[in-house]
């Protein structure tokens, strides 16, 4: 937890930087629309309306311009959690994010954020901004990851996107990325011999099945 100015604040950026284009020309189409959508999103909570209710409106039809956008932006924002640990990158994704592919692999979940209301019945409403970095999935029998998870917030509003890996990126991973593989068997072991806490499964959006819904 740390006090942050404003949007600018370099506790709100990622280390691992993006190229100038990418950062820029690539992926300001997704920025703004990502700024649209929270404007209407946020709109709808203040009138205690579901925010999921945006998706209603045409200009988010499935493949839309604006729909393929909003997601970019989460996959941008996913591509730099992973590199801020150092990791590979799924080249869908990263190609995806950046406007080279138009096949959205990133499922996305709209609410209310669980801490911020726990928070706000105790001192009202407050200013609020928080990411939940990076949460990796694993299989159950080899503890290989199989998909990644994170969430933001701002204000009430939270945000949960994640993404699955095909069977490919799987097998990549494990033939061509030992290191970082064998780094998340580490990380899947830890957290069956050492569960988290119910309450941080309400903090990071995570639901006791796994989604399954695009």
């Amino acid at each position: 937890m740390k006090p942050v100015q404003g949007v600018k604040s370099k506790a709100l950026r990622f280390t691992a930087r993006m190229c100038g284009s990418c950062n820029n020309a690539r992926t300001q189409g997704a920025d703004r629309e990502f700024d649209c959508f929270h404007q209407a999103a946020r709109e709808l909570m203040a009138k205690r309306g579901n925010p999921k209710l945006v998706f209603a409106d045409d200009r988010y039809r499935v493949g839309s311009d604006a729909y393929l956008n909003l997601f970019r932006y989460f996959a941008k924002l996913l591509c730099c959690q992973i590199a801020e640990i150092g990791a590979p990158r799924p080249l869908h994704m990263s190609r995806f994010a950046i406007g080279q592919s138009s096949a959205n692999c990133v499922w996305l979940d709209v609410d209310e954020d669980w801490t911020y209301k726990q928070t706000s019945a105790e001192v009202g409403p407050h200013q609020y901004a928080a990411h939940g970095g990076l949460v990796i999935y694993g299989d159950k029998k080899t503890g290989g990851a199989n998909a990644f998870h994170s969430t933001l917030t701002v204000g009430s509003l939270r945000y949960i996107f994640f993404l699955r890996l095909n069977w490919l990126e799987r097998l990549e991973l494990r033939l061509g990325h030992r290191q970082f593989y064998d780094w998340c068997r580490k990380q899947v072991q830890k957290s069956v011999e050492h569960p988290i806490a119910e309450a941080d499964w309400f903090k990071l959006g995570l639901s006791i099945k796994e989604p399954s819904e695009k």
